[in-house]
């Protein structure tokens, strides 16, 4: 049987391109606990777009040679460092997510290892700048952040979602963790975050809140949506359509809409060229599960050849390369072969 991974469908990544440049859906990851290494997504596409006309993105620079790369970062790339005019690392959410691209490694390796990791991807950028020296403070921050977050109750997380005490408590720690260690970096790290946050749990208040009508739970969020800022409004306005408009298409296509069909209704509703991207991500995926149903054959003959587990995960991560040579899909590989071999573990304890 072909292996298949847990991504979204095509169908569904359509919403990433639909949204893109404008903003996107907001999620209450407070809920959800600690931060994930990718790091939370959060709506920040729109503050991106206007940081970009006064930040300026290094040249890439390839790693220096001989530098051994983790396997959950081998066959990508980090994430561009932005500066100021200035030559300044700029306050933007970009520099957490190239922290955050980091931190995948984190399984793989140690605490020294990890930074003297992100000390050569900020080197490999920014070597003898101003803001090599910056963006290694600004990541002992960050850890520090992350270490202090770690130390709470399960991490933060709040078990119980509907005790909404206990999640105002943990977005207030949060926040507080946040602005002792990051300091003026916690609004560009944290700031659209936090906000979204407190949006969504004030409207959960209303929604639960047993004393009110329909009606006025309905007043109440109306008003609520009015202390949204203007361009969010707009923007989740115009992702809520764009969602609505998905799901319809969606829909169709599981009640066996011909492609073509399916092509054009993305196109009247979402533009032409949402609907090329589309059939090119669907071309993509198929091609994908094929190579990746290969490489999990050849992956099981290597894992059955009784060799070392050194020589073993040598020769698997060797494959790996050869078989996906497109950025970003041998680290993909790399995720859902931890994913299976997790689930296999969990299934021979049971």
């Amino acid at each position: 049987m072909a292996a298949r991974d847990g991504h979204a469908s095509p169908m569904r990544r359509v919403a990433v391109y639909a949204v893109a440049g404008c903003a996107a859906v907001a999620a209450v990851v407070l809920w959800r606990g600690a931060a994930p290494p990718r790091g939370i997504e959060v709506a920040h596409a729109g503050s991106q777009a206007g940081e970009r006309s006064a930040i300026a993105l290094p040249s890439p620079a390839a790693r220096p040679a001989g530098a051994s790369v983790p396997a959950p970062l081998a066959g990508s790339s980090a994430p561009r460092l932005p500066l100021d005019p200035g030559g300044h690392l700029a306050k933007s959410r970009a520099v957490r997510d190239f922290f955050d691209y980091c931190l995948t490694a984190q399984s793989e390796i140690d605490a020294a290892a990890l930074d003297a990791l992100v000390a050569r991807e900020i080197a490999a950028q920014l070597d003898g700048t101003v803001a090599q020296a910056e963006a290694l403070d600004v990541w002992h921050r960050y850890r520090a952040y992350r270490d202090a977050l770690a130390k709470l109750p399960d991490a933060g997380a709040v078990t119980d979602k509907s005790d909404l005490g206990a999640l105002q408590l943990a977005l207030d720690r949060r926040a507080s963790i946040a602005y002792r260690t990051l300091g003026d970096w916690s609004e560009p790290f944290f700031g659209a975050e936090q906000w979204r946050q407190r949006y969504d749990l004030a409207r959960l208040r209303i929604m639960q809140d047993r004393t009110l009508t329909d009606a006025q739970k309905a007043e109440r969020l109306a008003a609520l949506d009015q202390q949204m800022p203007a361009d969010e409004r707009a923007a989740q306005q115009r992702a809520n359509a764009q969602q609505a408009a998905i799901d319809r298409i969606a829909q169709s296509q599981k009640s066996g809409a011909a492609p073509d069909a399916t092509r054009a209704a993305l196109a009247q509703t979402l533009g032409a060229d949402v609907a090329a991207r589309v059939a090119q991500l669907q071309q993509d995926d198929a091609s994908w599960q094929s190579r990746y149903a290969d490489y999990a054959v050849q992956r099981a003959q290597i894992e059955a050849a009784g060799l070392s587990p050194q020589d073993r995960d040598a020769q698997i991560a060797a494959l790996r390369q050869r078989v996906f040579t497109k950025p970003g899909e041998a680290v993909r590989a790399a995720s859902l072969d931890r994913g299976a071999a997790a689930a296999a573990t969990a299934g021979t304890a049971q």
